[in-house]
């Protein structure tokens, strides 16, 4: 069994002994400093990559939420840009609190969808009063009203 123990290329017991102690300490605390300045480095290089993301997203023509995380109720938070039709005004009230066109907000799960639904029917509105024709491509239907039943 002794001769099992040795081979593999496994540490001799009394190489581990001739080491000492606070030098391997020392050694391995250099290189965990050295390993967590990279890693701060890749997280602070993660953080500006992702706001440059979001920024891109909020600012831009995009209409899309942005997750920024959860709130201290464990809520999921998002970010999203009020972008009302020509014809929706210049806000949109919700509980009495006003959101007012081109602003950033943040709203939890429930509100956001409240928000983008709001916004989507200024559009649709919008598209009503001042687009084409909705009715092109339907049959012309006689309608008067008479007396006689037909």
């Amino acid at each position: 069994m002794a001769a099992r123990n040795g081979e593999g290329g496994a540490d001799r017991p009394e190489d581990k002994n001739d080491i000492d102690p606070r030098k391997r300490i020392a050694e391995l605390e250099a290189e965990l400093a050295i390993a967590r300045s990279g890693e701060e480095k890749a997280r602070a290089e993660l953080a500006e990559n992702a706001a440059a993301a979001q920024n891109a997203l909020l600012f831009n023509a995009a209409v899309e939420e942005v997750w920024v995380g959860k709130n201290d109720d464990g809520v999921d938070m998002y970010k999203f840009k009020i972008d009302l039709a020509p014809s929706g005004g210049t806000d949109i009230k919700l509980n009495g609190v006003p959101y007012y066109h081109g602003e950033v907000y943040s709203f939890d799960t429930n509100t956001l969808r409240t928000i983008k639904e709001i916004v989507q029917r200024t559009w649709d509105h919008e598209r009503s009063i001042n687009g084409k024709n909705e009715n092109v491509y339907r049959r012309e239907m006689n309608t008067t009203l008479s007396g006689r039943g037909r």
